[in-house]
């Protein structure tokens, strides 16, 4: 007895370190590691004979009852189960002899070998708690079932309670849902499964919801069935994992999914999502309407797409070819697409963007698509309509030069025959036809010349010349020019020049002009009593390089509506059709005002109230220029140097209407220039090779060879460097740039005054040194001169007798003004003041007395009574600076016929 006690505590004590876990408790905690000596030793087990018959007794139980459940398990044949699963186990043997599995896999059946030693010196026991530890520790619920459903093992996740894990070994779930009040629906589904995987001889998975205290829970099972070797089920093995938060994540995720499909879905454009082999991993309802077609086409490419919906397979390529783009590339990639349709070709502006993981390798590619097929076809529609717009221009402009052409030539001819008729002696009556024809004529100019000039604002063709001017002599060219249409209707027309304004501008003169012009023409239409006064003044002098300068135009007649005002500007329109039937007119000048003085840089302004007049002014800020911008004037009496430069000059006349020929003839023919006439292009070739010619007029359209193809061929073919002027009634913008370009020298447009033909001619055959020498005739210089002698070299026709017999009229009748002024004041007669005033007026304007006329108009205009205090200052500025104009011009008569300050 001692003996076997003393082997069952060496054997104890051998295992004790590798077996404390799993030993049953009391059999090696009392027990003292025993001294290596063998003497020690048997002392040792003397005084632990109690311990060692304690360890024996419960060692013996322990084999007992190992070999009882080794009993039980054979007859349920779960012995061979466990050997068959585990043939790698070797079989522990009991002190009976009795061969006992390992490991049961059951937590009902406990330890089978507590301290049974094998023959190896191996206990299973370690085996079975290895598994068993392995089993409890997984973070799934593990089971395993009989072939009648019942438990035969449970781990500590399937129940958690110690008790309930051991009641529930050898029933099954219809008893454990019953005993603890769980939905029987619940068994009835593990049956199901149960069974299925029994038939199906494989593995079932499932997902069960419970209802938990702490909420619902979701539970993802499985069923894996173990079958013996004759085929009959051995075990189930059940398997759950609670599934709760992954289902809450992914139920967020699809609907954050469902939510993003949602706004992608509800976008005007294509969106599609791709993996690195370009298929598809998302496209929105943009790109696919089709929802089964959207849902087919994932994980496919666009060679498949296209195959399935029978698109064109040049496509799936072109597309395909863009995908590779953006890899090497590795940026964004846009370009157009064209689907053709039945419908109609619809165009698809895509964009494709890669996305790339950070090594560096291809992640996905978003691509979306925008239809443009509306803004495809507005801009086809837009390049049409420019075509048309810019044919229509085309057409215009040709409308505009045939009109202008076939205008512009009798016309050319009706006022040459005028202004011949003119010089020729005729009654009072046949002079007062020929004024009518000629103003006539000269208003039909006018209209022909604003739809020109509409022509050029609208087309932006318009071009300002920036060249010098003096404001007074401007302001008196206008007050010239419109005189005598003021004075047929009684009314008076004054200018106005602030003394401040510099003396010379930069600008275009024949613009400011035009405008002024018209505006003071217009009033001077719808006045019917009182008058126009057309001013000009200083606004602004910030700078010494350039100031504001304000022109204004105010009439006293019958005012505008209020409402009319805001389209006043506007071309073809008048205040109503009574206005027009009335008064007359195109209503394009003040459209024409109106984008000359934008062009110019300034804004017009219009205030006006009905039957109280009107004042329309503008504001230019204008370079300030010095004498030498001043432009030469060309004056060419019948004595003048330049005149007489001209005589004897040859000129070859080259024209085919027969009355602009013999206008143009004729007014050569008075200069003393020699003529040689060709009616085409191609009898001046002949011509031109037989004589010299100082000077070719060459008209642009004839017959046989037009103007340019002969003025081609005489600086191709006979090389000659002869000037060659254009003489065209085409007055439209580009017409004088392809003059040039032709090889013409100069450009003349039709009907031209005497004065500018012989102009142009005399620039051309006159030498430059000459011509200047001839302008700067000794005198004063023309920066000081006092007066100006061109109008009456153009009422005179250059006639210098006339021209001093003028001048020696208005010094005898200043003379005898200054006398009548001096007597005026001294006696208060106002009336004789103001009838001076009004006499003087009319001779200082024919000879340009800018500086004097505002003083003499101011005193003309006087209202009410004599008052010494404001009426001396006035006759005393009148007196000296009309004694200084007189004194100038008693020098110039003394030292030449004709001074610089006439030219």
């Amino acid at each position: 007895m001692i003996a076997h006690s003393y082997i069952c505590c060496l054997t104890a004590i051998s295992l004790r370190d590798k077996m404390t876990a799993i030993t049953p408790p009391g059999f090696t905690d009392n027990l003292a590691a025993p001294p290596t000596d063998e003497q020690e030793w048997r002392i040792w087990a003397v005084n632990h004979i109690a311990d060692l018959q304690k360890a024996l007794a419960a060692a013996q139980a322990q084999t007992q009852l190992a070999e009882a459940r080794l009993t039980a398990l054979q007859e349920a044949r779960l012995g061979d189960s466990v050997l068959a699963s585990e043939p790698s186990l070797p079989l522990a043997v009991s002190h009976s002899g009795q061969e006992c599995p390992a490991n049961t896999g059951s937590e009902g059946a406990q330890t089978f070998c507590t301290l049974a030693v094998a023959p190896t010196g191996i206990d299973y026991r370690v085996h079975r708690d290895f598994y068993e530890t392995i089993l409890q520790q997984l973070p799934v619920e593990v089971a395993v079932f009989d072939a009648e459903h019942r438990y035969r093992f449970v781990n500590a996740n399937g129940i958690t309670d110690a008790a309930t894990r051991a009641w529930v070994i050898g029933h099954d779930d219809f008893e454990y849902c019953a005993r603890y009040q769980r939905p029987q629906k619940l068994a009835m589904q593990r049956r199901q499964c149960f069974e299925q995987a029994v038939q199906t001889r494989a593995a079932v998975v499932w997902e069960e919801t419970q209802e938990t205290a702490a909420g619902q829970q979701c539970m993802l099972r499985h069923f894996l069935p173990v079958f013996a070797t004759d085929g009959s089920l051995h075990m189930m093995v059940g398997l759950g994992e609670d599934i709760t938060e992954r289902r809450q994540v992914e139920k967020q995720l699809a609907e954050q999914r469902t939510f993003y499909e949602f706004v992608l879905d509800q976008l005007p454009c294509d969106v599609g999502v791709f993996d690195d082999k370009f298929r598809y991993l998302f496209v929105n309802a943009s790109g696919i309407k089709d929802p089964e077609m959207r849902k087919w086409v994932i994980g496919r490419d666009n060679f498949e797409y296209f195959a399935r919906t029978k698109r064109p397979v040049a496509m799936a390529h072109e597309r395909h070819a863009q995908f590779e783009q953006v890899v090497r590339q590795r940026s964004l990639v846009t370009y157009e697409e064209t689907f053709l349709r039945p419908d109609g070709d619809r165009h698809q502006y895509r964009c494709l963007q890669p996305v790339f993981h950070p090594d560096g390798s291809l992640h996905l590619i978003l691509g979306y698509g925008l239809d443009v097929t509306d803004r495809v076809n507005t801009e086809r529609a837009l390049r049409h309509a420019k075509l048309a717009a810019e044919s229509a221009v085309r057409a215009r402009e040709i409308f505009l030069a045939n009109m202008s052409h076939e205008i512009r030539t009798p016309m050319n001819a009706i006022l040459g025959m005028s202004q011949l008729l003119a010089k020729t002696s005729l009654t009072p009556t046949q002079s007062s036809y020929q004024q009518a024809i000629t103003t006539s004529a000269d208003n039909l100019l006018v209209i022909i010349n604003d739809i020109l000039d509409l022509s050029k604002l609208e087309a932006g063709k318009m071009v300002l010349e920036q060249v010098g001017f003096a404001p007074g002599q401007l302001l008196a060219q206008v007050e010239q020019t419109l005189h005598y249409k003021a004075a047929e209707k009684g009314l008076y027309l004054h200018t106005q020049v602030e003394a401040g304004l510099p003396a010379v501008l930069l600008g275009d003169p024949y613009r400011i002009t035009q405008v002024l012009l018209n505006l003071a023409g217009n009033a001077i239409k719808f006045t019917e009593k009182g008058g126009v006064v057309v001013s000009c003044e200083l606004v602004q002098t910030d700078s010494p390089e350039a100031v504001d300068v304000l022109f204004r135009v105010t009439d006293t007649g019958i005012g505008i509506e209020p409402e009319f005002l805001a389209r006043i500007f506007q071309e073809f329109s008048q205040e109503d059709a009574s206005v027009t039937r009335k008064f007359g007119g195109t209503g394009l000048g003040l459209s024409i005002c109106r984008n000359l003085v934008k062009l110019m840089g300034g804004d017009i302004q219009l205030e006006s109230e009905k039957y109280q007049g009107t004042v329309t002014q503008f504001t230019l800020r204008l370079p300030v220029g010095t004498t030498q911008d001043l432009l030469p004037q060309a004056l060419l009496p019948e004595d003048s140097p330049l005149r007489q430069h001209l005589r004897h000059k040859h000129v070859l006349l080259v024209e085919d209407n027969r009355f602009n020929r013999q206008i143009a003839k004729t007014f050569l023919q008075q200069a003393q220039v020699q003529v040689t006439e060709a009616v085409h292009g191609a009898e001046a070739l002949t011509l031109a090779q037989e004589q010299a010619f100082d000077l070719i007029l060459m008209d642009i359209q004839m017959p046989i060879l037009d103007g340019y193809g002969a003025t081609q061929a005489l600086r191709q073919q006979l090389q000659l460097t002869t000037p060659i002027i254009a003489l065209t009634a085409n007055a439209i913008k580009g017409e004088r740039e392809k003059c040039l370009a032709a090889g013409m020298n100069g450009y003349l447009a039709k009907p031209f005054q005497e004065a500018e033909l012989l102009r142009v001619v005399s620039e051309w055959v006159v030498p430059q040194v000459e011509a200047t020498a001839a302008a700067t005739t000794s005198g004063a210089d023309p920066a000081s001169a006092l007066y100006q002698i061109d109008e009456l070299l153009k009422v005179g026709q250059g006639d210098l007798s006339f021209v001093t017999f003028m001048l020696e009229t208005f010094v005898e009748s200043s003379e005898e003004s200054l006398q009548e002024l001096a007597h005026g004041l001294e006696t208060g007669d106002i009336v004789k003041l103001k009838s001076t005033a009004h006499t003087l007026k009319p001779s200082l304007a024919h000879l340009r007395v800018q500086h004097l006329l505002p003083v003499v108009t101011e005193l003309d205009q006087w209202q009410g009574e004599f008052q010494l205090e404001a009426i001396a200052p006035l006759v005393s500025t009148i007196s000296q600076q009309l004694r200084e104009v007189i004194s100038q011009i008693q020098v110039s008569l003394a030292t030449a016929p004709i001074s610089v300050a006439g030219a």
